[in-house]
């Protein structure tokens, strides 16, 4: 008889993005980070701090600087930001505090693939109810619309295919479901500057809006992120997290990011023509391309160059992109948007493979 929870048995974990030794020199596409790094006074902000000693010192409980600024920057108030490691925790934190025995979690089809994760790890027998995405990959509205449960989930704009759907749509779907709405914002930022949900929270108790710093604050290997919603909804999610759930270095260094606005907007327009090279590239090899808000493209290649193979040539080639070997993704992969240097050497490495 086995000590653990019975159902810990038939979990399947969540699977990262591959993650290679830095000495093997990969040009890594393949998890969505930020291919410039982040502002220079992060350095200046860490060395005040380990002159000063103050490592020594437990970090403020609730990132009291940090959540300041985000609220200052949303127009939102103290109390409706929880800062989280990572936007994942954020995430888990939702999905604890929300999910009771056999509850459901309707979620379009795909998206982020943590969500059903979350939804099984409850251990609670919780449901994932997934609604396919409609053949032009977006959100199926009118069946997500007569759909019910305790939360629904999504990223927006969504992942794996980066596209951003209307927001007046997004409004009319928090506005009717009854339970929670989980809006995901973790490429937010690389979308028009007036499409985040985050203006909404004043006029939806039940809406729940989480970020992160990984992408577009070139923190990935932090773990940084926050919830924003409901102030009752934000103070009992403030019972479940962990007493010091963000050390002090990443507060002060996710701070100094937050506050370095110009460098921040540099990076996001680089990445952005990027994207729009990358994808007129890859439409010339007679790709499909989805139109991305994003930092990555969603993109199936033609018929003479597979999903699986093309993944496979580059990954020999030392270029790793994101492939999903599910039924609905099998035929696409995912590429995050390099620098000008990694982005023309995957499209030369794609233009080998063709001329074969």
């Amino acid at each position: 008889m086995s000590l653990l929870n019975y159902r810990i048995h038939h979990l399947k974990p969540y699977t990262p993005g591959e993650q290679p030794d830095r000495n093997q020199n990969f040009i890594k596409l393949n998890t969505n980070e930020n291919p410039y790094p982040p502002t220079p006074e992060i350095k200046k902000r860490v060395e005040e701090i380990i002159n000063a000693g103050d490592l020594r010192k437990y970090p403020n409980p609730i990132s009291k600087g940090l959540v300041e600024e985000i609220a200052k920057q949303n127009n939102l108030k103290e109390n409706q930001i929880l800062v989280t490691n990572g936007s994942d925790e954020g995430l888990a934190l939702l999905f604890k505090g929300v999910l009771e025995k056999k509850s459901r979690v309707i979620l379009p089809y795909p998206t982020y693939s943590l969500y059903p994760v979350l939804a099984y790890i409850q251990m609670n027998d919780s449901i994932p109810v997934k609604i396919p995405l409609r053949p032009n990959m977006h959100f199926d509205f009118p069946k997500l619309k007569k759909k019910q449960g305790k939360l629904l989930t999504f990223a927006y704009p969504n992942a794996p295919t980066g596209i951003l759907e209307n927001k007046e749509d997004i409004i009319d779907l928090v506005a009717n479901f009854s339970g929670i709405v989980l809006c995901d914002e973790a490429y937010i930022d690389f979308a028009p500057r007036d499409s985040s949900m985050i203006d909404q929270i004043t006029n939806f108790e039940n809406l729940v809006v989480s970020r992160t710093f990984s992408k577009s604050y070139s923190l990935a290997g932090l773990r940084v992120g926050y919830l924003a919603g409901n102030t009752k909804i934000i103070s009992e999610l403030y019972k479940l997290k962990d007493s010091y759930n963000l050390g002090m270095l990443e507060q002060e260094i996710a701070l100094a990011a937050l506050k370095d606005i110009d460098y921040f907007q540099k990076n996001i327009n680089k990445v952005i023509q990027s994207r729009i090279w990358l994808k007129s590239k890859l439409e010339k090899f007679s790709f499909i391309v989805y139109d991305s808000q994003t930092n990555f493209l969603y993109t199936k290649p033609p018929e003479n160059l597979p999903a699986k193979t093309l993944y496979n040539l580059l990954k020999k080639d030392k270029i790793l992109v994101r492939y999903f070997s599910d039924e609905v993704c099998k035929d696409y992969i995912r590429i995050s948007v390099g620098n000008e240097e990694e982005n023309r050497e995957l499209i030369t490495k794609i233009g080998t493979y063709l001329s074969i």
